[in-house]
């Protein structure tokens, strides 16, 4: 997966937006959760180890994305499904029965909340421009009953203590680059809900422009990973 990592240096180069700011947001997330009595590290590596083993276990394990309709979730599942979901795109599910963990960057308002305020395990990511979100989000979800499990990542070219850099840019292909490196076969992952024909409606807040050009790398890393088949565009 290390091309997928490497790309992360080429999406900073388009955008203009610098590594450091990463680093300094993946730090920042990192010294949050370590002051917390909740998600301590032997904490934050068992929701992990669960995770691992439910992908590993499932004989399917269904990505969505944020232009998944409702629809196409019922028409689809299969006995045994197990789904993961990029952000906002949790909003799709009609329960949370099948839900391994939600991948987010904080994007995905309500729908977000939601699955949190349910201990749904959330992928918690880092990055330079979200780190306002991220604090906010965290600083709610702390004073629940009952806090999600939190697995956090980043996306930077350095080694940091206790965060994953799964590769990837998007929500979307993140989760993929995630769910893959979790051992899962390529041939036992279906994608649905993504596309490069305009802002899906589970985007959650978005500035359009920037999205329609943050969903063309998502493109291009879904194909070069083998799954460019399952986009609409």
């Amino acid at each position: 997966m290390q091309s997928m990592i490497a790309v992360q240096g080429e999406v900073r180069a388009a955008f203009g937006w610098l590594e450091q700011a990463d680093v300094e947001s993946a730090n920042a997330m990192m010294d949050f959760l370590q002051n917390h009595a909740y998600w301590t590290m032997n904490r934050r590596k068992d929701a992990f180890g669960e995770l691992k083993q439910r992908l590993q276990s499932a004989s399917r394990v269904v990505i969505i994305g944020a232009a998944v309709e409702r629809s196409e979730i019922a028409e689809s599942e299969l006995s045994g499904d197990v789904y993961v979901a990029a952000d906002g795109a949790v909003g799709a599910l009609e329960s949370y029965d099948k839900l391994a963990c939600v991948v987010s960057d904080f994007d995905g308002a309500e729908h977000l909340h939601k699955a949190a305020s349910l201990s749904q395990i959330i992928v918690a990511h880092a990055h330079g421009d979200n780190a306002e979100r991220w604090r906010e989000c965290l600083e709610k979800w702390e004073k629940l009953s009952t806090p999600p499990p939190v697995i956090p990542s980043h996306q930077t070219n350095q080694r940091l203590s206790e965060m994953y850099n799964f590769g990837g840019f998007t929500d979307g292909d993140r989760a993929l680059c995630m769910v893959l490196s979790c051992g899962v076969n390529a041939e036992n992952i279906h994608l649905l809900g993504f596309s490069t024909r305009g802002v899906g409606s589970w985007s959650g807040t978005t500035e359009k422009a920037q999205k329609i050009a943050k969903l063309k790398w998502m493109k291009r890393i879904l194909s070069e990973l083998g799954f460019g088949k399952f986009v609409r565009s």
